[in-house]
């Protein structure tokens, strides 16, 4: 099934190396994942983890935006960047059971490339959360499989975060 929804990052093509912005609070943790507020996205909540590659993922709130983002960054994809920040690519997120596409934007978090996806549907979560493993489709590109472990309570940690940003 596939559902359009602005969605992920064209990780591979564009890249990042992790730091952590200063502009971020530091929420909690959620096993592996930190949980952070973003005060230039209204205040969301998200996590954010570096996987053993080096990838940085970040997923959560975008409230000024009225939605979520999901985001890599890799300093290794810095050699094969082709975009520069704001160039837009299509992109799929492909679950075992669902696919949703989307456009990414290229990113430069804190001096790193890399790609987020704008997101305004509800399932786009849901999905990540029920699944331990995902590909990410780009043209032109092989596929990049991400593993989701984890990711369940980590949203859910977000969730409690971004529910406390309304009080």
């Amino acid at each position: 099934m596939h559902r359009s929804a602005a969605l992920c990052l064209a990780a591979a093509f564009f890249a990042g190396q992790p730091a952590l912005a200063s502009d971020y609070t530091e929420y909690g943790t959620s096993g592996d994942w930190s949980v952070l507020i973003d005060a230039e996205k209204g205040n969301g909540c998200f996590v954010q983890k570096e996987f053993e590659d080096g990838t940085l993922i970040q997923m959560g709130y975008w409230p000024s935006r009225e939605g979520g983002f999901f985001g890599a960054y890799n300093a290794a994809w810095a050699a094969d960047r082709t975009a520069e920040d704001g160039d837009k690519a299509m992109v799929k997120f492909d679950f075992p059971d669902k696919r949703f596409k989307g456009e990414s934007e290229a990113h430069t978090l804190d001096g790193t490339p890399g790609a987020f996806v704008f997101f305004d549907n509800p399932n786009v979560p849901d999905e990540i959360a029920k699944n331990t493993e995902m590909a990410i489709q780009t043209e032109n590109r092989p596929d990049i499989p991400v593993n989701l472990k984890g990711t369940s309570n980590a949203i859910k940690a977000a969730r409690e975060c971004q529910a406390k940003q309304a009080e």
